[in-house]
């Protein structure tokens, strides 16, 4: 039996779903996954993750509730500074306190944690909080499986179901701009002038349009303040989708100026923008570190207590002082340079796994280099491994061939609670699936029936 078998987990449904191969094995190059594979070239995995009942409500908790307890920081630590809090969680830049004054905003139910399902369960290592996160157009890619008969008919017995994630954000978009359920404002999907994230809007942008917006795309230097509101060349917006991140903002000479049309009109009231940059401060990294420091457990509440050490590995921002780890409180640079196996670095602020270092996958003196160019920046986090386990695939052709995957999971949490997601992973490979890239497979999740409301 090989390593990844032996990591095997599989839950009943997933398990039922295997064993009929015609529902478990999908052409993904066929008519129903056009209009996905169009956006997204990258190689589909034949079937959907599955979620059963009770992991989808227990998802829907913890990841909900641990979004509430990152946008609570500040008040918890902070004595309300989203200043001091954004600069404790890594942004410390001279332009931070004009940049979060002139577009900073209350917190939004939108976020993406991204996790791994580990033999106790699922551990979150990451979570994303933006209105710029990616791939809510996943529920393309679900409403392509239950066009194929074979996995249709599979999944009205076991009776699962698919959650929008684009459906579910553009309530929670209304919802946080001030309008109904049923109204259609209209929405600039507005990116920067330099932006280190470049992602292909097409797909969204139909996406939208098919749920009755009018949506329109454009850059932040496109727009006109005029004397009743903020246009895009002679169409007026109502709602700016940011599609861009606060670190892209820091990084810009003249960033304020560009700012500045987008403030003054949503100040008077002209034009929502969803969501202010405020958001970004609650993904930084660092702030898994706050959440799982014992040094903060005063606080939270003993159940918000349970929820960090269930959701959260182990975390902590990488300075030379001591820390509590699992032999007990000793010096933290000590135990990363000895626990080089069990340990990865990440900058604090950062995206697409730009900067990890998994100590697994480095010589020993690769790992003392980052670790001392870590410390010396004051910038990284350290935390503990996540070993995943694995789930069979089917593989496509014949004859038939079984594939394991370690499974990285991206869930999407809106105001609706678990707004559905994706997952992605290479098969039969030993390392973590975090580490992949773009050259991972990639596909869709459904789950059994929680909400009849739900598609």
């Amino acid at each position: 039996m090989n390593e990844l078998a032996m990591l095997r987990r599989e839950n009943q449904p997933t398990a039922d779903l295997l064993d009929n191969v015609s529902a478990a094995v999908s052409d993904t190059a066929t008519a129903p996954f056009a209009r996905f594979r169009s956006w997204f070239p990258r190689l589909v995995l034949t079937r959907p993750a599955l979620l059963t009942e009770s992991e989808s409500m227990s998802l829907e908790t913890d990841l909900s509730g641990l979004l509430r307890l990152l946008q609570s920081l500040p008040d918890r630590l902070f004595g309300g500074d989203m200043v001091s809090f954004a600069r404790a969680a890594g942004w410390d830049h001279p332009m931070l306190p004009d940049v979060l004054r002139m577009l900073g905003g209350p917190p939004v139910s939108l976020g993406r944690a991204d996790l791994v399902r580990s033999p106790g369960g699922f551990k979150a290592v990451e979570i994303n909080t933006s209105s710029s996160l990616g791939s809510f157009e996943f529920g393309e890619l679900c409403r392509a499986f239950l066009a194929v008969p074979a996995f249709a008919r599979f999944a009205a017995q076991e009776s699962l179901h698919h959650v929008d994630p684009l459906a579910d954000m553009a309530q929670t978009l209304l919802a946080s701009s001030g309008y109904l359920p049923d109204d259609r404002p209209v929405i600039a999907v507005t990116r920067w002038i330099t932006s280190t994230v470049d992602v292909n809007p097409s797909l969204f942008v139909d996406l939208m349009r098919d749920l009755g917006f009018q949506v329109v795309v454009c850059t932040v230097d496109q727009l006109a303040l005029r004397d009743d509101g903020l246009y895009l060349d002679d169409l007026r917006i109502d709602v700016i989708h940011r599609a861009f991140l606060l670190q892209s903002v820091l990084a810009t000479d003249g960033a304020l100026e560009l700012l500045a049309p987008l403030s003054r009109a949503r100040d008077a009231g002209q034009v929502q923008v969803f969501a202010g940059l405020t958001a970004d401060v609650y993904g930084a990294k660092s702030c898994l570190a706050l959440l799982s420091d014992p040094r903060n457990a005063h606080a939270f509440t003993a159940d918000e207590r349970r929820l960090v050490a269930r959701i959260l590995p182990w975390t902590r921002r990488l300075v030379d002082e001591p820390a509590e780890t699992e032999g007990g409180t000793e010096p933290l640079v000590a135990h990363v340079l000895a626990h080089q196996a069990d340990l990865l670095l990440k900058p604090s602020i950062g995206n697409a796994g730009c900067g990890v270092v998994a100590g697994w996958l480095v010589s020993r003196e690769e790992w003392e280099t980052a670790v001392d160019s870590a410390i010396r920046t004051n910038d990284h986090i350290v935390q503990r491994r996540v070993v995943s386990v694995s789930e069979r695939y089917i593989m496509p052709g014949e004859p038939t061939v079984e594939a394991d995957y370690l499974l990285h999971w991206g869930l999407f949490i809106t105001a609706d609670g678990l707004s559905g997601g994706f997952v992605k992973g290479l098969p039969d490979k030993p390392q973590d699936v975090r580490f992949l890239g773009d050259g991972s497979h990639v596909g869709c999740i459904f789950q059994q029936q929680v909400d009849t409301r739900r598609n």
